[in-house]
């Protein structure tokens, strides 16, 4: 029996405007206990699958459907990853073994609130279409939710980015922005799975969503952090030693 299948795998998800990459430094930690399966969203890193301009999730699990392994797995998501491994575990909840949800909102609960952030998100649709790459890049990395980060941290980050296509990300931003996606704090009270969540203590907005779905009971374990809301990437070594006791018996 070779390595890869005498451990669990690990399906990690990343954020918008990262790749596969971003987990580059916690993997060596996880790979002793899982085997790590981290997959490029479309438009993003190495993945060109295109994406219609039309919105929904529906495009974007089928297509990253196709990738997950037939046994069960741990599947793992940061930021917009989440939110696609909230998608998938509503629509595959007998192939997970747990989910875990880093800094991930499990959606508005008014419609109002969910078209009031459609008109704010076709901002930055357009941003990224009228605009310059770097132009949209400086911008977003200004957004409250990123005010840890050092200005030589948003410049090192802003590069890393700078790469990708911005038709790719318009499209990927179109189809799973937060006002398409509905409540699934009902989805989730339906696993049957463990579920966790770790965000940042530095990062308020989602250190209260955690707070929220944990006294609704729909958490197995919360986490938090001593930083903002990139904790995989703040505070490496904590986060996969805490991943690790959480999900390994």
């Amino acid at each position: 029996m070779s390595p890869s299948t005498e451990r669990p795998t690990l399906v990690l998800l990343h954020g918008f405007l990262g790749s596969a990459g971003d987990w580059q430094s916690v993997l060596p930690a996880l790979e002793r206990q899982f085997h790590c399966l981290a997959l490029d969203l479309p438009g993003h890193g190495d993945n060109r699958f295109p994406l219609n301009q039309g919105p929904g999730f529906d495009e974007v699990c089928l297509h990253l459907e196709s990738q997950l392994p037939q046994a069960p797995f741990h599947l793992l998501g940061y930021s917009l990853g989440g939110r696609i491994a909230l998608h998938l575990a509503q629509r595959h909840p007998e192939q997970l073994l747990s989910l875990t949800l880093e800094s991930v909102h499990p959606g508005l609960k008014l419609e109002s609130d969910r078209a009031q952030r459609r008109q704010a998100d076709g901002q930055w649709q357009r941003l990224l279409q009228q605009h310059s790459l770097g132009d949209f890049l400086e911008r977003w990395y200004r957004q409250p939710v990123f005010a840890n980060l050092s200005d030589q941290a948003r410049k090192k980050m802003i590069e890393a980015r700078l790469g990708n296509n911005a038709s790719a990300l318009a499209a990927l931003y179109t189809n799973t922005g937060l006002g398409w996606q509905q409540d699934l704090r009902p989805a989730v009270a339906e696993l049957t799975v463990p579920v966790h969540y770790l965000c940042g203590r530095e990062d308020s907005k989602f250190v209260a969503l955690g707070r929220e779905m944990d006294s609704l009971g729909l958490l197995t374990s919360l986490h938090s952090f001593p930083c903002g809301h990139n904790v995989h990437r703040a505070c490496p070594a904590p986060f996969a030693d805490t991943l690790i006791q959480t999900l390994i018996p």
